[in-house]
């Protein structure tokens, strides 16, 4: 067969596909908790640390409850909104793309009994909406939703699997919010992430011509293996 079909239908689809993983466990925790790089391979990340949870600094400051967050050891995610009110846990994609959101482990730190904690995540696709404005039931377009409860007690990391858990399309999003409720009076609550898994789209200006096109890759932030 000639490759020439080939080679034209590599020239004329501005199309590529690259894997590519980033693993958090590679990031200095000195004191056992450091901030992001912003960005960070092509994410930005708001309200987030990197935390080592088996870390001899955070001995009396987290329980060994939490020593799990960490699905691939030594790190994760740590974050929480800044007040009661407004974004929690945020990170978008750098430059003028979008991306996909597949799949990450999820927990709440350790709370005490006579109360749940309720992890929401949205999903925006636009820039119009603010992240932390969203309420459930708003009906605003351009937002997806997902949210999943733990009772009180001892958790592994749940792995939230958005497209079948939520029965819902997790594609070209700008940004992902993640914020967690404890009890009636939904006060806020850390959660710690770990290995999430997206595929990045990307705009590209072709070479002797201007095109549109969508540069994926599969990011699997932070691998068990």
């Amino acid at each position: 067969m000639h490759p020439f079909p080939l080679l034209l239908l590599l020239l004329i689809s501005p199309t590529l596909t690259t894997a590519t993983t980033l693993n958090f466990d590679s990031l200095p925790t000195p004191h056992g908790i450091a901030p992001i790089p912003s960005p960070y391979k092509n994410l930005t990340f708001h309200r987030a640390s990197v935390f080592k949870p088996l870390s001899p600094s955070l001995r009396n400051i987290i329980t060994p409850d939490d020593h799990n967050c960490a699905v691939s050891a030594p790190n994760a995610l740590l974050g929480s909104r800044d007040a009661e009110v407004g974004p929690g846990l945020t990170f978008s994609v750098a430059d003028n793309g979008t991306f996909a959101l597949q799949r990450f482990w999820v927990k709440p730190m350790n709370f005490p009994e006579g109360g749940n904690v309720t992890v929401r995540v949205f999903g925006y696709r636009g820039d119009a909406v603010t992240p932390g404005t969203v309420v459930e039931g708003d009906g605003d377009r351009g937002v997806v939703k997902w949210q999943v409860e733990f009772p009180a007690g001892y958790h592994l990391p749940f792995l939230a699997k958005m497209e079948e858990h939520s029965q819902d399309d997790w594609t070209e999003l700008r940004s992902v919010e993640v914020v967690a409720d404890y009890g009636e009076q939904k006060l806020d609550w850390e959660v710690c992430l770990d290995d999430l898994v997206v595929e990045f789209e990307f705009e590209e200006e072709e070479k002797g011509r201007r095109g549109m096109g969508r540069v994926e890759g599969q990011v699997v932030l932070a691998d068990p293996n």
